[in-house]
């Protein structure tokens, strides 16, 4: 991809090759920073500093919302989300050897928002064999919004969940968590 790609919303404007990018449904913009948030484990964020059973339905684990949501003002913005989880694997009575767990992000609300983002990973069930799992994505909340209005201030929360989804597989979030949303506004023209 082009090293050159500039902030733009004409796509005629960019190289052949950002523009069949573009086509196929991928974005691809640079921008400011300007607002960061966090959640992690407190008093310290390591593996072993919490157990969360999970189950079959959806269990926030972290979220950005209240004080921590993230303060939109222009709808152009995007938002990184980033996200790191440790958990363990439990073998059940079934002997499964293998334990799945479905991470998923919503936007607004728990389950019933937006779902932006989800991923599935896999580990052993072994008490000795922990897993972590490492994930990023980029949210354009106040898309379709009318693109002449340019400065909007909403507030958007973000809630990080974990699940099993199979039934009768165990499984436990037991940290370190860290969910992270930083507000990307556009270059200046």
């Amino acid at each position: 991809m082009s090293d050159k790609l500039k902030e733009t919303q004409n796509p005629e404007a960019v190289s052949e090759q950002d523009a069949t990018i573009a086509s196929s449904g991928f974005l691809s913009r640079r921008g400011l920073l300007a607002e960061f948030e966090f959640q992690t484990l407190q008093p310290t964020n390591t593996s072993g500093a919490t157990s969360i059973p999970l189950t079959t339905t959806p269990t926030t684990i972290a979220c950005l919302t209240g004080d921590d949501a993230l303060n939109i003002l222009d709808v152009c913005s995007r938002v990184w989300l980033t996200a790191t989880v440790g958990w363990q694997a439990i073998n059940n009575a079934d002997g499964e050897e293998k334990v799945d767990i479905l991470f998923k992000i919503f936007r607004d609300a728990p389950v019933t928002g937006s779902l932006i983002f989800s991923c599935r990973q896999s580990a052993d069930a072994d008490e000795d064999d922990l897993a972590t799992t490492t994930f990023t994505h980029v949210d354009l909340p106040l898309l379709p919004i009318d693109p002449c209005d340019k400065h909007c201030h909403k507030k958007v929360s973000y809630f990080l969940t974990a699940e099993l989804p199979l039934a009768g597989s165990q499984a436990n979030v037991i940290g370190p968590i860290t969910f992270t949303g930083a507000q990307i506004l556009p270059n200046p023209k």
